[in-house]
């Protein structure tokens, strides 16, 4: 393999300085839609950002689901979305698209101090 040339690095180097803020942008507005989608679909109702309601504070669930790591908390805070929580008041939201089930996830874990 030959060693990579300057002007080939720097065009390398240019690439990576560019797609960094490109990504942050990109998480950044699917967490603004995760919250829009939570104010959509009525979740204040029974869940405050902090302090408990009817169901936990989102703060605590981000604590929560974070514990799991990255790849579960996801996944879990999907499934309970989606399904709902059995012996809770947590209704099922069967109608949500899974990129809105992982733009709520990722608002929620969002909030994790």
């Amino acid at each position: 393999m030959k060693p990579l040339r300057l002007p080939a690095l720097a065009a390398l180097a240019t690439a990576f300085v560019l797609a960094v803020p490109a990504a942050h942008a990109a998480e950044t507005a699917d967490i603004a839609a995760g919250r829009a989608l939570v104010q959509q679909h009525a979740c204040f109702t029974c869940h405050a950002i902090e302090g408990t309601k009817i169901g936990p504070s989102f703060t605590d669930l981000a604590a929560k689901f974070a514990a799991m790591g990255e790849g579960k908390a996801e996944k879990a805070l999907d499934q309970d979305v989606h399904a709902g929580v059995k012996g809770t008041p947590m209704p099922a939201n069967p109608s949500l698209s899974q990129a809105e089930l992982d733009k709520i996830a990722d608002w929620i874990l969002s909030l994790k101090k």
